[in-house]
């Protein structure tokens, strides 16, 4: 992620947690938590924030594809990559014998699918197709 992305998460989450020290402080005047749940709850949203602005991530090794989303990280072998599709929802990958996965830190926008324009999604996907085809797949992974 770029250092322009990094710092707009950044302020995204700033006013996340400004915004609920202000809703802590309605629910403790108002039904008396008190300071101990307001301590409960400001954590479970900055965890939450961290999850899912900041955590998914996809990285290439020499032999797996590892796929970081919200809630789970799945580990694809190169050599059982059949396609990389770029789409709105992020980089769906076909797998031999499973369930496709999909990647959600590499989106490629609507603009860029409508107008068929080539976006950072597309380049990436590229490079995970010749690292499966370098990593042994059985047919050049192209997009479908």
């Amino acid at each position: 992620m770029g250092v322009a992305a990094r710092t707009l998460a950044a302020l995204v989450m700033l006013v996340g947690i400004l915004l609920e020290i202000g809703f802590v402080a309605a629910l403790v005047e108002e039904r008396e938590l008190g300071f101990v749940g307001a301590l409960l709850v400001l954590p479970c949203f900055v965890v939450w924030l961290w999850c899912a602005f900041l955590r998914p991530s996809i990285g290439l090794t020499s032999t797996e594809l590892v796929l970081r989303n919200k809630y789970r990280t799945e580990r694809v072998e190169l050599r059982t990559i059949q396609a990389v599709v770029p789409s709105s929802g992020g980089l769906v990958i076909v797998v031999d014998g499973r369930p496709a996965c999909t990647g959600w830190a590499v989106q490629k926008s609507n603009l860029a699918l409508w107008l068929n324009r080539e976006g950072r999604a597309d380049r990436i996907a590229e490079q995970i197709r010749q690292a499966a085809l370098a990593g042994g797949a059985p047919v050049a992974p192209a997009p479908e």
